[in-house]
Parts: structure tokens; sequence; C-alpha cells
């Protein structure tokens, strides 16, 4: 392996080459690739990374490294497709938004593994960006947080606003408010107080005095996150019932914050909540370190 700098000058060569690159082919087992109409898969809009795996939609010929159950998971090859565009770039793994993109449904290759792996592992990806996971029979979790969904409190209408107090959990727009005398209101914008907090929102209802509510929320609100990050497309498993990240609305990137999901209205208290890899019919066929490539195949057992 040749070392370079940032500047790109030789800094190192080892005594032995690397045994491949992330996306290069292995072996000459047949290959086969997602089908699609002339000039229908293009890169996305940031682009999409080299060796790792992507899902294509074929009916919207939308390509994505974002999690799309209605896609079709394929490989993305290194053929020397990327082009660099930084200012003084030496090297990149990224293959630029528009450019045409072959994915490969079966075949040889080499994978890079971020923990490494061993022969006869799952090779799972990463719903967050398609990289590449070493797994046994079940899914590995690649993010876990402690999250809620919905919220209880006391409340009261007067004059189509609700005063809420003694909160527990998260309120956002659009939350279902119900109780005694509330069936499922949408819940309106905030007017005051701590957002998302107590305060007064508007609510569209009659006049109700001082009773226990509670919302039902198709909004993640994560308070702690124990492993990972999380991101658009990612599959949420545990006590949410299932359903995708669709985007962050506050918080760190990533971490602590508000998501919209695609999870059903509901109301969650505290619990944590993983997000699973995605299966591939890729498996390991040789031993990788953390950090390194492993050689992964679709053939044999």
């Amino acid at each position: 392996m040749v070392q370079l700098t940032k500047t790109g000058f030789q800094t190192l060569v080892n005594n032995q080459p690397a045994p491949g690159v992330a996306g290069d082919f292995y072996g000459a087992n047949p290959r086969a690739v997602v089908l699609a109409g002339p000039s229908s898969l293009v890169a996305p809009p940031g682009g999409l990374i080299v060796g790792n795996f992507a899902w294509a939609d074929l009916t919207s010929e939308v390509v994505s490294q974002s999690y799309n159950p209605n896609g079709q998971l394929g490989f993305l090859r290194r053929s020397d497709q990327a082009i660099i565009t930084d200012y003084l770039g030496f090297s990149t793994f990224v293959l630029n938004a528009g450019f045409p993109v072959t994915l490969f449904s079966q075949g040889d290759f080499w994978g890079f593994f971020a923990a490494g792996a061993t022969p006869g592992q799952k090779v799972y990806a990463d719903p967050s960006n398609g990289a590449l996971v070493a797994g046994g029979a079940s899914a590995p979790a690649v993010a876990s947080v402690t999250a809620s969904m919905g919220a209880s409190f006391t409340g009261v209408i007067a004059s189509n606003v609700l005063t809420v107090s003694a909160l527990t959990g998260t309120l956002h727009q659009g939350d279902l408010v119900s109780g005694t005398g509330v069936a499922a209101v949408p819940l309106g914008a905030q007017l005051t107080g701590t957002p998302g907090g107590t305060g007064t929102y508007t609510l569209v209802h009659a006049d109700v005095s001082s009773e226990a509510m509670t919302t039902t929320s198709t909004v993640l609100d994560v308070t702690a996150v124990a492993s990972g990050t999380l991101a658009p497309g990612d599959a949420l498993t545990g006590p949410v019932g299932g359903g995708q990240i669709v985007a962050q609305l506050t918080g760190t990137t990533g971490g602590v914050g508000s998501y919209s999901t695609t999870a059903s209205s509901q109301t969650l208290a505290s619990g944590t909540v993983t997000v699973n890899a995605i299966a591939t019919p890729w498996k390991v066929k040789s031993t990788a370190a953390a950090g390194k490539v492993a050689k992964i195949s679709t053939w044999g057992k």
C-alpha cells in the first residue's frame, strides 16, 4: 500500500500491497446487475459511496443509500467512475450526482468492514449509508437510542387555545390530542412556553375544563444515544413497532432530538429503540480486521 498525505505526496510504502480495494471484483463467478431502463439509474444529490450498497427504486428510478423498502438492493462496484471535485483533493470514493449507476445484485467483490469480519458471516447493509456490516443469523443493531413518542399532560381548552401543564413527553404540531372530552384533534401551533413543552397551543375545539389528556404522534423524540447515529431511511425496531425515519426536525445531527417517521401514530413511554442493518444475499469469504477489506460473495455456502 502507498500512503499519501493530505497534499497527495507519498509518505509510506508497505512491504506487501493491500489485498484489494473496496468495491473491486475479486472472483470470476457469474455476475448480475439490477436491470433498469436506459439512463434511468443515476446518482442522487450528494452522490453515492462506491463500495457500499444502494437501493434502486425501479418505479421512480431513484437510487439511494438510505434504505428503501420498495427498492432493489445492489452493490456499487468500483470502476474508476468517481471524479475528484474538491479543491486540491487527491482521492474520492463518491460517485457524483447525476452520473449513471450500475448496481450488482450478484458477484464476488472486496468489501470494507469498519468493525471487521470473519468468513461465513452474513453481510448486512447499514440503512443510513449502505455501509457493509458483518453479522450472524440475526441482523445486528447499528444504532440504539432511548426515545419516546407522544405525551401525557393536563389540559384546559378555552377559545380554541389549549393550556398544557404537568407534561410528560414532548408535543409537536400535528399530534392528535385525546381526552374525556376530546377525540383525536390535531394540535396546532405553539403560542407560548418552552418549545414542545408546557405552554399554550392552538386547538380548534369547544371549551374543556381541566382534565388528563394524551397525544399520539409519529415524531420520535430521542433523549439519549447508546450507540451509532440516526439518519433518514433508518428502519426502526423495538416498541415503536416499525416505520422509518423520514427527516430530523431538531437537535444534534444524528443524535438527541426529534425525528419525523413513517411509524403509526402512537403514545410510547420512554424505551429503547434500535436501528438494525438490512440483510443482503452476500456472505463474508475472508478475514478482515477492523477497518480492512474482506472478500464477499453471493455464491457458495
